[in-house]
């Protein structure tokens, strides 16, 4: 009975142990599942499982719409623009956020955002104005939409969304059109006036107004971009006799200033007229009361330049009037200039074309000249312009001299100056156009006789004159010369020190009497001195300036005279 109940829990173990394994084994074994259907676009509900890898999603972009109202079915162009901040006006704005004062300029920094380029967009017509886009735009901190028409008629949109949109739509809602403002210009009195009339417009707006008054002149730019050009840059435009010239849009100022301008070029009173904001107002300018003194003639001016006191043309040359009219003037020195005013002197200038082969030129580059009109002339008036023909001062110096000069000179140096005698026999500089070297001599141009010498500088404190000559009418060249120094004369220095002890590298800039001479510039050796050379000039124009910033200027000449140093203490 025992050995029964023995073998009965052996085979109980036995029993377990074989479930067990079955247990296992079908635990371990794979799954032979098939695996699940794809996804269908339609499928809602379809759960993705874990094994599958996410799907990356393409960007939808940015898009921008508007919705333009107006009383007829769009008929213009619209466009959009993106603005970004630049560095420079996100610097400032950190730099202002920074101070411990109140914040000045705009309130947002997306207030600074211009717009770099404007992008044409597409519009939808409607039966009361037209839907814009979608159209494609960057992500941005501030939108900026301009529509019109041909008649002047604007939409004007400027969005600045809460946060910066990255994909998804930026719709701008629902645009107003704004009527235009203008004039239509009308003249009374000018058909029996010859000739075109035209009108320049200055903008009337207070000094607190002109910000917001300014707001729409980008869009009015594009709008009407010759008449804002004209605007903008006191351009005057051609009116028409018969009949009205619209000039709009405008911008919605209190009032606009017209100067009207006759067919001579003569200028009228301005007419001030009030601006009615969304609307075109009707002007009327009678010549007769902007023209008190009537609206001026003009005649041609007929006319021949010639060199010097012979026949000789000056020609080919560029004849220039002072409102920057310019003609031709022909080899044989004949021009004609149209529409000269005959209410005023014009000036006018010649300016030489051709290029001399000869190393001397024959005359000034430009020559003025000066038109007075008497109140009878009509028609073409003959002038004679003469150019005078350069006399030639020549100074003569020997190889010696030559080489003397150029080694006792400073940098820069030498220097020449034209000198004439006047009636007292003082002696004072002449301006002049050309000194030519010509080997150890140098030639210099003259336009008039007189009595002439040059001063030749080794620096600007240090010169002396040559011979003196006469130059008479029709003289060719006349000589003047310069002999070799006997001595250099005494030196004199700058010691520049500071609480007694020399300074190194200080910054010494010297000048003369002679404002027509350039000064010379040095540094202070390690004993805090720099040497000037010769002094012989009345006034000696010193400026000192240490490395610390500490600076002295004065007059050394006495110094010079007396001691032939200049002590200078920082």
């Amino acid at each position: 009975m025992r050995l029964k109940r023995i073998l009965a829990g052996v085979l109980a173990v036995v029993l377990l142990g074989v479930a067990w394994w079955a247990v296992s084994s079908t635990a371990s074994a794979p799954r032979l599942s098939p695996s699940p259907p794809p996804l269908s676009s339609r499928d809602g509900d379809a759960v993705v499982p874990e094994a599958v890898p996410p799907v990356e999603v393409a960007d939808a972009g940015l898009r921008l719409t508007a919705t333009l109202m107006g009383a007829h079915p769009f008929i213009g162009e619209a466009r959009v623009g993106a603005a970004f901040v630049s560095d420079e006006d996100r610097g400032w704005w950190e730099e202002e956020g920074r101070r411990r004062f109140a914040r000045t300029g705009p309130s947002r920094l997306e207030e600074l955002a211009n717009v770099r380029e404007w992008v044409k967009a597409p519009v939808i017509a409607s039966e009361q104005g037209g839907r814009v886009g979608p159209v494609e735009v960057p992500s941005a901190p501030r939108y900026l939409l301009a529509a019109f028409e041909p008649d002047g008629t604007i939409w004007w949109a400027d969005h600045m969304p809460a946060t910066q949109p990255v994909t998804g739509t930026v719709d701008l809602g629902v645009l107003r059109e704004q009527r235009p403002t203008g004039v239509r210009v009308r003249l009374e009195g000018a058909r029996d006036v010859q000739g075109t009339f035209s009108v320049r417009l200055q903008r009337v707006v207070e000094p607190a107004e002109v910000e917001q008054a300014s707001a729409l002149l980008s869009v009015l730019a594009m709008a009407a971009p010759e008449l804002m050009h004209a605007v903008q840059n006191d351009d005057f435009i051609p009116l028409v006799t018969d009949g009205e010239t619209r000039l709009a849009p405008l911008p919605p100022d209190r009032s606009l200033r017209l100067w009207l301008r006759a067919p001579s070029g003569k200028r009228g009173l301005p007419v001030e007229v009030p601006l009615r904001e969304g609307s075109v107002e009707p002007v009327s300018l009678d010549v007769a009361k902007v023209f008190p003194e009537g609206v001026g003639g003009s005649v041609t001016l007929r006319g021949r330049v010639l060199l010097g006191s012979g026949a000789r043309p000056l020609g080919p040359a560029v004849l220039i009037r002072d409102d920057g009219e310019q003609v031709r003037v022909d080899a044989d020195g004949r021009f004609t200039m149209q529409g000269v005013p005959t209410w005023k002197q014009t000036a006018f200038s010649v300016r030489r074309e051709q290029e001399e082969e000869a190393r001397r030129p024959v005359a000034p580059p430009f020559w003025d000249f000066g038109f007075s009109p008497a109140v009878a002339m009509q028609g073409t008036v003959d002038v004679e312009w003469r150019v005078p023909a350069y006399q030639w001062l020549v100074l003569r110096m020997d190889g010696f001299t030559r080489a003397q000069l150029k080694e006792r000179s400073l940098p820069l140096y030498p220097v020449y100056l034209l000198e004439r005698r006047d009636e007292r026999g003082g002696w004072s500089e002449v301006t002049t156009q050309e000194f030519i070297p010509e080997g150890d001599s140098v030639a210099v141009s003259l336009t008039e006789p007189g009595t002439y010498r040059i001063q030749v500088a080794s620096s600007p404190y240090a010169s002396r004159p040559s011979s003196v000559a006469r130059m008479g009418e029709g003289d060719g060249d006349v000589e003047v010369s310069l002999s070799p120094e006997g001595t250099s004369g005494a030196s004199c220095e700058v010691h520049v020190t500071r609480q007694g002890l020399p300074v190194s590298g200080a910054r010494v800039t010297a000048s003369g009497r002679a404002r027509s001479m350039p000064p010379v510039h040095g540094e202070t050796d390690t004993a805090g001195r720099w040497r000037l050379g010769p002094v012989r000039s009345e006034l000696l124009l010193l400026w000192v300036q240490g490395a610390e910033g500490e600076s002295w200027e004065g007059d050394g000449a006495e110094a010079c005279r007396r001691s032939g140093v200049v002590e200078v203490a920082l």
